[in-house]
């Protein structure tokens, strides 16, 4: 695992609720898609899917 904070990285409370973690992941994902010529980052989308598997996982998160 990764020493990247996935709260931080999403910029949301360790009690957020699933509704939250999905709109900050959608709204980050459009900001940083590769596809995006003005702010896209491919790492950086990596990072943001690898946190949004985990967080937005029940079991996975509870184990993070």
């Amino acid at each position: 695992m990764s020493d990247l904070d996935y709260y931080e990285f999403l910029q949301i409370s360790r009690n957020a609720e699933q509704d939250t973690i999905n709109r900050v992941y959608r709204f980050l994902a459009v900001r940083l898609h590769p596809d995006n010529p003005k702010t896209g980052d491919l790492d950086q989308f990596l990072l943001l899917k690898q946190a949004y598997d985990v967080l937005s996982d029940p079991q996975r998160r509870a184990e993070y």
